[in-house]
């Protein structure tokens, strides 16, 4: 695993191949990836925290993931090459992996997962450095926006919310430190 963060529901094989499946999921081209947004670290912590209940298909889906690239390739998952890479997570994500009926529930879910940690609040653990929200323009959760903002784009650097804010004056104070 790239980043060297303590896992609380995956195994560090599991997170290798989570973090793996998710750099073909969302690759690094010229912006950053899933891996500089540190999926890996969002999907662990959502299993240990609100989703335990989908250990179990991480479990077995990289075990799958990494069973069924040594049969085709010979090789494991995290040594095969891009396009055995993404051919693979094609057909699990057509549901198409014999002995495995679970591929498709597996794919999506790692697929879902994926684009949180990509895009959603960092506090969550993933959206490192704010990746996901520059690059889709989003300028992070606001109090709220005055009349000549309204239907226009923001050009302010993104900012994560550490906690929620109950007042206006909280919120401001915690914007605009003196």
């Amino acid at each position: 695993m790239s980043s060297q963060v303590a896992l609380g529901a995956l195994t560090p094989r599991q997170a290798n191949l989570v973090e793996a499946a998710a750099a073909r999921i969302f690759p690094t081209t010229d912006t950053p990836g899933a891996t500089e947004a540190g999926v890996v670290v969002y999907v662990d912590r959502a299993l240990a925290d609100v989703y335990p209940e989908l250990r179990a298909l991480y479990a077995s889906g990289t075990r799958a993931l990494a069973g069924e690239a040594k049969r085709r390739f010979g090789v494991d998952f995290l040594r095969a090459a891009p396009d055995q890479q993404d051919a693979l997570l094609a057909d699990f994500e057509a549901g198409k992996i014999d002995g495995y009926s679970r591929a498709g529930e597996f794919f999506e879910t790692l697929r879902t997962h994926t684009m949180e940690g990509v895009l959603g609040e960092p506090v969550y653990g993933g959206n490192r450095d704010l990746v996901g929200w520059k690059l889709v323009g989003f300028p992070g959760h606001q109090f709220g926006y005055d009349d000549p903002y309204i239907n226009t784009v923001v050009d302010v650097p993104p900012k994560a919310v550490a906690r929620p804010y109950a007042t206006r004056e909280e919120w401001d104070a915690q914007s605009n430190p003196e």
